[in-house]
């Protein structure tokens, strides 16, 4: 027979507290020498915790401290600024709570149940916005997050729900480090396989290749091309030839080459506009101006396309192997050639008076085809990691009430 779920306060079915912030103050340490660690609401996201910027603190300081020290299968829940993040603390650490999170200890329901709950969309777009006061800044009190409505079925069915989203976080981890692993790998490469300021090969080469690297300026074997105004009115076509803004490079897919544009426009709207489309491909493309130069990123182009005022090309001459000029690319810090000013930007000069190390091409065949297969092994991982977290996003939808 099916056991109806039944409708609980939080504060009912679990411990809801917080640090008073005097006494962290008082006791935190920036040395890692502590050893205690500090969980703040920056440590919390997507259901795990980030420890990469963390605080300490001292383990003589530690038994003084008379509140929030933390055990395994307590529920952290950020409730001031960035509110909603959550994670339940893991077994076999030593950890202490900071200010602007909360501790939800349960008293005899499943913890992981909980706090996956706490992490379903609905709850997080349903529950949690009714309780927010606003000041100088969002917040939950206590009092209102005691009064968080929770809808449990049995501890059995719990326990089964919150194994099986836990299994699925188990393997999201696992396919992060994959994931990590093969971008090192990448690095490395990239660090041996080319030459740096200081020498003429590189530490590392494919068999039957030797001698020297030729230095080139990238304006004798290549030409820079800047964009063009795109007025709002001619963008939101779903059809023709691509134009490319930078913001097209987050789109899913164009991590490496640009395959799918957020506008295209006609053969009719580029004979009316006097535009001319960049044939000569294939070509990188990257920001010119603004905030956007500084995050450095290069992406290939292999189609015919056009591009906006705050996007540079340069196309590649017949001496380059394009996915060798693509990685080339990735090795260059472009910001270090921009024009200082109001805003960051390049001319076409910039770019072409910068210095690079010249393989034969065959050897830039060889290099490009290394570099387009971990390219595709990297975006193989994205595409398995997208996968699980969307399946994820799913069970959490569909599985609580």
């Amino acid at each position: 027979m099916n056991v109806k779920w039944e409708q609980h306060k939080l504060g009912d079915i679990a411990k809801v507290t917080k640090l008073a912030g005097f006494e962290f103050t008082k006791y935190i340490n920036y040395s890692s020498k502590g050893k205690i660690l500090a969980i703040r609401g920056l440590n919390i996201k997507d259901g795990k915790f980030n420890l990469q910027d963390v605080k300490y603190i001292d383990n003589s300081d530690f038994n003084k401290l008379t509140r929030s020290k933390l055990r395994q299968d307590d529920i952290l829940f950020t409730y001031v600024g960035t509110i909603g993040n959550s994670a339940i603390v893991p077994a076999g650490v030593k950890w202490y709570l900071a200010p602007n999170v909360c501790l939800i200890r349960t008293q005899t329901e499943n913890a992981k149940f909980i706090s996956h709950l706490i992490q379903s969309d609905k709850f997080q777009h349903q529950e949690i916005p009714k309780w927010i006061t606003t000041s100088s800044q969002p917040a939950l009190s206590m009092e209102n997050i005691r009064k968080f409505s929770i809808i449990l079925p049995t501890i059995s069915e719990q326990l089964k729900i919150s194994n099986l989203v836990s299994i699925i976080d188990t393997i999201i981890t696992l396919q992060q480090r994959k994931l990590e692993q093969l971008k090192q790998l990448k690095k490395a490469m990239l660090q041996q396989l080319f030459v740096d300021k200081n020498s003429k090969q590189p530490n590392l080469r494919f068999k039957n290749f030797n001698g020297e690297w030729e230095q080139r300026k990238l304006g004798t074997v290549g030409k820079t091309q800047s964009g063009i105004g795109f007025p709002t009115k001619e963008q939101g076509g779903q059809k023709g030839v691509p134009f490319f803004k930078v913001s097209d490079m987050n789109n899913n897919g164009n991590e490496f080459e640009m395959t799918t544009s957020n506008n295209y426009v006609t053969e009719q709207q580029i004979i009316s506009k006097k535009w001319k489309t960049i044939t000569k491909v294939p070509a990188v493309i990257f920001a010119k101006v603004g905030a956007a130069l500084m995050l450095n990123r290069k992406r290939l182009v292999t189609v015919p396309f056009l591009i906006d005022n705050n996007t540079m090309a340069y196309m590649f001459g017949k001496n380059w192997d394009p996915y060798f000029g693509k990685v080339l690319f990735d090795t260059l810090n472009l910001p270090k050639y921009a024009q200082t000013g109001a805003l960051p930007s390049f001319n076409g000069s910039d770019i072409e008076n910068i210095k690079v190390m010249f393989p034969t091409q065959v050897e830039q065949q060889i290099i490009g085809c290394f570099f387009e297969s971990i390219n595709g092994l990297i975006t193989h991982q994205q595409n398995k990691l997208t996968q699980l977290t969307t399946l994820k996003k799913y069970l959490l939808q569909n599985l609580f009430i």
